[in-house]
This record gives structure tokens, sequence and C-alpha cells, in this order.
């Protein structure tokens, strides 16, 4: 009982996380953060949804763990993959948009 009472506390810190409305900007490590935390909570719900189809239930209190390990793995590449268009635009001094389609370093020499 003390398990199920720790789970449904932190799944209910999980839906009360405070969060800004859409027009205001975010850095791009909250929106990764973000991501991967309702990810965990997404994935915590649904490995506690498994166990309703299980004849033990109290022997596979593992697969609320794995969801959440899971959920959280998942938001965290979604939230990578929300923000990737940072990573492939390049501006040029000039105030051009160039588009990096693989690792670009440019070191200047004066």
């Amino acid at each position: 009982m003390k398990k199920i009472a720790v789970i449904l506390t932190v799944c209910v810190a999980l839906l009360c996380l405070p969060h800004q409305s859409c027009a205001a900007s975010s850095s791009s490590l909250e929106v990764v953060l973000i991501d991967g935390l309702w990810g965990a909570g997404i994935g915590t719900l649904l490995g506690a949804a498994t166990l309703a189809f299980m004849d033990h239930p109290s022997d596979h209190y593992d697969r609320i763990y794995q969801g959440a390990a899971i959920g959280l793995f998942c938001g965290v590449a979604f939230g990578i993959y929300e923000i990737s268009p940072m990573f492939y635009s390049y501006t040029t001094p000039r105030g051009e948009k160039e588009t990096v389609y693989g690792l670009s370093v440019r070191v200047p020499l004066r």
C-alpha cells in the first residue's frame, strides 16, 4: 500500500508541474526537460496500466519503473527532435541562413 501511495504522489506531482504559456519563449534545455518529464509521467501511467493484465500484480511492480524509464528516454528524444531545427541552421556573418547537413566547424584565422 505504501508503494501505491508513493506512485500516486509522484504521478500527481508530475501532472501539477508549472508551465509557461505557448506564447512565452523557453530555452532548449527547458523544452527537453519538460518533454522528458511528460514522457516519464506517461510511461509511469502506462506501466501501471499493464498491471491490470497480470495474474499477480504485486509481483510486477517493476513494470512501473520500466515504463517510467522508457517514457523518460522517449520524452528526451522527442524534446531533442523538437529543438532540432536549431542544430542544422547556421547564420553567416552577412546575415544569410545556411542549412548544415553535417558537423561543420569554422575557425577564423585572424
